[in-house]
């Protein structure tokens, strides 16, 4: 049984070897201490790891001076400040995306 030319893909595997030795690995950003954004992320890990503390970690205290729902963060406790920090700062504990699928409704 043979194909017809239509049913063929249009590229062949010569093509595609010579263009994968032709892609190069490029770097993803780096870290660097002097960098701005980095100064003000640790910055802000110092603001939430002093907040942590300052309430020993009780999670409604310290939403309470955040003005935010400790739910998410009650239900996944943080183990440590620094935990606390870094989930708080990626959004971990947000519900942004829970109140827009509600306003959505």
């Amino acid at each position: 049984m043979s194909e017809s030319k239509d049913s063929r893909p249009a590229f062949s595997l010569g093509a595609l070897q010579a263009g994968a030795k032709s892609l190069r690995e490029t770097e993803g950003p780096t870290s660097s201490a002097g960098a701005k954004g980095d100064d003000e992320t640790e910055e802000m890990n110092a603001t939430l790891v002093s907040l942590y503390e300052k309430y020993s970690g009780n999670l409604d205290d310290i939403f309470d001076d955040l003005g935010e729902d400790p739910g998410k963060a009650k239900k996944y406790p943080p183990k440590s400040a620094e935990v606390f920090a870094r989930k708080y700062r990626e959004g971990f504990y947000s519900y942004i995306k829970d109140e827009a699928r509600a306003e959505a409704k």
